[in-house]
């Protein structure tokens, strides 16, 4: 267990989620129910936020930005990473949706690659171990998988900063069993969504906003204790593989943590 800072100053959320059903000032509040609502600061896209306000367009251009962030493409699950220059038309994409965001949801990245072109940017005071980074993305994230050899879709990677896509927790957890037999057996996939509904999360899911808070939870204790999962399924720091099973552990008892880490998270938001 890491050291807890003495002065936890601040919990920076990045708004680059953009999908309507997402809210990003209601995790803001969340968070400052717990630690203080003048801990928490709620920010625009996170390469947006940290090239323009600050005046450093020398190296760090939205260029170079956008072509480090086309590197970190996957562009084939079964292979690692080969960082690659970027064409012409994958470069335009890529500074596009910096400027005005929105991405391809079917565009993969190599989600530790993309933390470390996001770290590059930080600098000063805000590399303290006092702040806290936290990215939302719309951006499908993954880790590459040494035992089956291939990347697997990831709602979050937690580290500095951390992400969270509002991709990856449609694409990550495993939607129910029956969701893929009936595909296998033929089965329409509209069909089969209207009548497994409500036991997994789509695109347009209300429940989004909701579902998010226990990943911002897990990314904030990461930061503050490096231990961010609990293996209580009822606690809203289950790590899911499934989407059932994230369903439950955020929306299914009403409880935010199971016991020890209620306390533990009462004892953290007091430094």
């Amino acid at each position: 267990m890491k050291s807890i800072p003495q002065n936890l100053r601040l919990i920076c959320l990045y708004d680059g989620a953009g999908v309507e059903n997402f809210d990003v000032c209601r995790i803001g509040e969340y968070l400052g129910q717990w630690f203080g609502p003048d801990r928490v600061q709620i920010r625009p896209e996170f390469v947006r936020h940290h090239l323009r306000p600050h005046g450093r367009m020398g190296e760090h251009t939205l260029e170079s930005r956008a072509r480090d962030i086309c590197k970190t493409r996957i562009e084939d699950p079964a292979k690692p990473l080969e960082k690659r220059e970027p064409n012409p038309q994958q470069l335009a994409q890529e500074r596009k949706w910096l400027l005005e965001g929105g991405v391809n949801r079917e565009v993969f990245y190599d989600g530790l690659a993309l933390q470390q072109t996001y770290l590059e940017l930080l600098v000063g005071e805000e590399t303290s171990l006092e702040f806290v980074h936290i990215v939302f993305t719309n951006r499908l994230i993954g880790t590459w998988d040494q035992s089956d050899r291939r990347y697997h879709a990831r709602v979050s990677i937690y580290g500095w900063p951390s992400i969270i896509s509002t991709t990856g927790i449609v694409e990550g957890p495993a939607k129910p069993r029956e969701y893929y037999f009936g595909l296998m057996a033929g089965l329409d996939e509209k069909d089969l969504q209207e009548e497994l509904a409500g036991r997994f999360v789509d695109y347009s899911d209300p429940r989004l906003t909701e579902l998010l808070k226990g990943y911002i939870m897990q990314a904030v204790l990461y930061h503050l204790i490096g231990e961010p999962f609990c293996d209580n399924p009822d606690c809203r720091l289950f790590n899911a593989h499934w989407q059932e099973q994230m369903i439950r552990a955020q929306l299914g008892t009403g409880a935010e943590f199971c016991h020890r880490h209620q306390k533990l998270v009462r004892e953290l938001a007091d430094k």
